[in-house]
């Protein structure tokens, strides 16, 4: 069941000083690998020493096939591609002036599979209880600039 909570936040992008109230999920626990190895282990013949050692080279062979240009297709988790970010008004006028110079930024781009897209369809939501109603302060930082670990902060302000 997904727990929800709502979060104050300005309308309209600073072109008024309109705030509304919207849902929000309650992230009230998070599962650590090491559980999620321990849940996997529980669900199979497979001991979570193996299951680990598995996730351990899935990722390296899955981040030196990203870094050789090439789409990677996980089955029913979906599929992992690299992708780049063209620096912002770097267009030119011909493709022989294209150039890696006009390159922000290399990505990873995760595209889920029906079966995961749709895990959520039909899930039971209620209000989160004793939850404080919270009001959304931006940091005042360009994306590119917040950490992941500022990131859960900026989500419970």
């Amino acid at each position: 069941m997904i727990k929800i909570k709502a979060i104050e936040r300005k309308a309209g992008f600073g072109k008024t000083n309109k705030t509304l109230w919207y849902p929000a999920i309650h992230m009230h626990s998070d599962v650590k690998f090491e559980e999620f190895i321990e849940l996997m282990a529980d669900e199979t013949t497979i001991s979570s020493a193996d299951i680990k050692a598995v996730f351990d080279r899935a990722s390296k062979v899955l981040i030196r096939l990203l870094q050789d240009g090439k789409s990677v297709d996980c089955g029913d988790m979906g599929t992992f591609r690299p992708s780049i970010t063209a620096k912002r008004g770097s267009g030119v006028d011909s493709a022989e002036k294209v150039g890696i110079e006009l390159v922000d930024k290399a990505k990873v781009i995760y595209t889920p599979r029906v079966k995961v897209k749709t895990a959520l369809k039909g899930v039971r939501m209620e209000r989160a209880e004793r939850v404080l109603d919270v009001v959304y302060k931006p940091s005042g930082k360009k994306k590119s600039e917040i950490l992941p670990t500022e990131i859960k902060n900026i989500a419970d302000a």
